[in-house]
């Protein structure tokens, strides 16, 4: 987040001049308290050249966290508010011609500040909910205190959806010598342990990483409540509540450990401490919110015999009236109680409104919104057979007059064409396998999810015992070395090669799935099988594996006539890949055949849509799935008569899905730091990322970070993982973490190891 100039020929305002706060100036020096203390917060967003930045071991946290944010603005997509444990609210400090918002810098912040300001076109690149800050000059230079809520853009640009509010906390320090320091402020208490090298200049930042959108992860950081000046809100002539003057120094109250004051102490070896600096006096800026905003929820079209109705639903503050307005209907307010809001509007028009617009008229100016008008859809039950393979799925709309289309989404019939609930409010899909969840989607713009739950008895079964003989060639010269291979067989604990035919070979390793012998020095067939044995003491043999010794100086044999070319038709189903990665895209090809006229794909257990069927080659990427992906070829000839239809012939192949294996070698959460440290393998290191969630015992998760999965270094062959987090979310007993990889991979109850 870096600071920009104004354009060329742009310059703020004379009468702004001297009353420069928190934001508008640069820390390039320290040594003029009082233009430090106005200059503190300028560069939130940077670091300093030749600064260190550390890690701090935070022995006294901030017990309390932010209450809430409110409803995103139409206007510029940033939250309305942020309310802390105190119930004071602060909304952005945007009036560009109040000294208490500290214009100066807001104009520097955007592209013409002489401009009203206006998303996107003229909006400041940052702005401030929250700022406090403080300077101290001391013999080795200056202390610099700095903590912010900031509203920014995640890639440096004013730009629509990009929108993310951090809190930050921040200290700028030239420091005596190396040591151990001991940092007191406002939100917590700090210690550092520097070397000689990291004295001059030494920084630290806390960061609550921000997301684009998710502007909930700003209520983790420490800032909250919100400081006051001593002397309380100051009010403006227009009625304007501010909670301090960014230009001057003023004592604070709100401290949640009633450290209102910022301190720097070395700690000596024999228990005492010596004061670097220290003040009780911060430069402070923020606005007041007065308004709610509105959290438009939605608008229901509810058309049935009983009559034709719009179901609003709204929500924000208790006590505000919520209007909504749209084509069809008058101007109406909803009904409020604790918070919610919501009306059922008579249609008696022709005219049904495709959007309505919901308004807080209790807000100046007042905050609206506009939101769809849908059907609402309810999937009532959603039941597969395993007798019958068949997905039965009950759904219904609330416009039943005309009623709109549903249809289950991501799932085809045996043709290839979407499905949809007939007139009984039911569909019926056969799979040989049920999803996880169905969602119907409706052509009135409603959609609903439920999960699928089984009915009828077993419907897997344990993959079969088989045993699969292959030679290395099925032709060697006499005296050549030949290699059997077993590999490939499946559930096989034991091996037995068997020699059945031919010049008696000594056979060696034929107690093991890869046996080789030397070919005698006579030509002839030999004939070789394996039996198998499974755990459970079963055996399986494989059919006769011939392999033909030859003598390589013999004359070739005479070559007769080739019979005359065959007419028949020719399935010959070929993989790009035959093993394949969740999202790896595989290739499926039907080889060429001059007597094949026509060709039909299919694959038989629904987890990938193939487009066209007929097509000789299709692309997908592989699905999440544990079982292999079988693909169906049948051809078909051209007719000798032009009437009869021409013969088939039908190959298949198979995809094995590749699983992920994860693994956790290490899951530590320490509670004094509130930190997270937590690392594993994962068997697929191809563009593969690991996902941590924190699993609640009552049902929620919560992301606790995200970690590439590294190559391995031989001769490992798993990659590494791991993620280390702090000031994230918190553990209690019973908790555990789910593991997940973007290549399919998951584990569940990872147990916590707690210190």
């Amino acid at each position: 987040m870096t600071h920009r100039s104004h354009p060329p020929g742009v310059h703020a305002p004379q009468r702004n001049t001297h009353r420069r706060g928190l934001a508008s100036g640069l820390l390039h020096s320290m040594t003029k308290h009082t233009r430090a203390t106005a200059a503190v917060l300028t560069t939130i967003g940077l670091v300093a050249a030749g600064a260190t930045v550390a890690t701090a071991d935070v022995t006294t946290p901030n017990p309390q966290t932010l209450k809430a944010v409110g409803p995103v603005s139409p206007e510029h997509g940033f939250p309305v508010w942020y309310e802390d444990s105190n119930g004071l609210r602060l909304e952005q400090c945007l009036d560009t011609t109040n000294p208490y918002c500290d214009p100066a810098f807001l104009m520097e912040e955007m592209p013409n500040g002489l401009e009203p300001i206006s998303f996107p076109g003229n909006w400041p690149m940052e702005s401030f909910y929250h700022q406090v800050g403080a300077v101290v000059d001391v013999p080795s230079g200056g202390l610099g205190y700095v903590a912010a809520l900031e509203a920014t853009f995640a890639n440096e640009a004013v730009q629509e959806g990009d929108q993310v509010v951090f809190g930050r906390v921040r200290f700028d320090l030239d420091l005596p010598g190396a040591g151990t320091y001991k940092v007191t402020h406002p939100y917590g208490v700090d210690t550092f342990n520097v070397s000689e090298a990291e004295a001059d200049g030494f920084r630290y930042v806390e960061d609550i990483t921000p997301a684009p959108g998710n502007f909930a992860l700003a209520m983790k950081s420490r800032i909250n409540p919100f400081l006051v000046r001593e002397g309380g809100i100051i009010t403006d002539a227009n009625g304007n509540k501010y909670i301090g003057d960014p230009a001057e120094e003023t004592r604070v109250t709100g401290s949640p450990l009633g450290t209102n004051y910022f301190k720097v102490e070395l700690l000596n070896a024999d228990g005492t401490a010596t004061v670097i600096g220290e003040t009780d006096v911060f430069g402070l800026m923020g606005k007041v919110s007065t308004n709610s905003g509105v959290n438009a929820g939605k608008a229901i079209l509810n058309d049935s015999a009983a009559g034709k109705f719009l179901d609003v639903f709204a929500g924000t503050d208790a006590g505000d009236v919520i209007t909504v307005e749209g084509t069809g209907f008058e101007k109406t307010t909803l009904q409020s109680e604790a918070g919610r809001y919501s009306a059922r509007i008579p249609l008696t028009g022709t005219d049904t409104p495709t959007t309505v617009k919901v308004t807080n008229e209790s807000d100046v100016p007042a905050a609206s919104k506009t939101i769809t008008v849908t059907d609402e859809v309810v999937v009532s039950g959603a039941v597969y057979d395993t007798g019958t393979d068949l997905l039965t799925v009950t759904a219904s709309s609330t416009d039943t007059t005309e009623p709109p289309v549903l249809t289950l989404d991501g799932l085809t019939g045996t043709d290839g064409t979407a499905v949809t609930v007939g007139a009984g409010g039911t569909a019926q899909v056969s799979l040989q396998a049920a999803p996880v969840n169905v969602k119907v989607t409706s052509t009135g713009g409603g959609a609903d999810m439920a999960p699928v739950t089984m009915s009828g008895g077993a419907a897997a079964a344990p993959l079969p015992t088989t045993a699969v003989a292959v030679a290395s060639s099925s032709q060697v010269d006499m005296g050549g070395a030949v290699t059997l291979d077993g590999s490939s067989s499946q559930n096989a604990s034991t091996y037995a090669w068997a020699q059945t035919a031919g010049e008696t070979v000594a056979l060696t390793d034929a107690d093991k799935a890869m046996a080789s012998f030397t070919a005698p020095s006579t030509p002839g067939e030999l004939t070789f099988t394996l039996t198998v044995t499974d755990a459970a003491g079963g055996t399986v043999t494989s059919a006769p594996l011939a392999v033909t010794v030859v003598d390589p100086n013999a004359e070739p044999p005479v070559t007769e006539e080739p019979p005359p070319p065959s007419t028949d038709p020719v399935a010959d189903a070929i993989t790009s890949l035959e093993s394949a990665m969740v999202g790896e895209s595989v290739t499926i090809s039907a080889v060429d055949n001059p007597n094949n006229a026509s060709l039909m794909w299919s694959e038989a257990s629904g987890a990938v849509t193939i487009a066209d069927p007929a097509a000789k080659s299709f692309t997908f990427k592989m699905p999440d799935v544990t079982q292999p992906l079988v693909f169906n070829l049948t051809v078909t000839g051209a007719s000798a008569d032009g009437i009869t239809p021409g013969a088939t012939a039908t190959d298949s192949v198979t995809v094995t899905p590749k699983v992920d294996v994860l693994t956790v070698d290490s899951a530590q959460y320490r509670a004094d730091k509130r930190e997270w440290r937590i690392s594993g393998t994962a068997s697929i290191s191809t563009v593969n990322q690991v996902s941590v969630y924190l699993q609640k015992t009552n049902g929620t998760r919560t992301l606790l970070g995200t970690s590439p999965v590294s190559a391995p270094i031989a001769p490992a062959t798993v990659g590494d993982w791991g993620i280390r987090v702090r000031g994230g979310a918190t553990s209690v007993a019973g908790d555990t973490l789910t593991v997940e990889s973007s290549r399919g991979g998951e584990l569940t109850g990872v147990t916590i190891s707690r210190r």
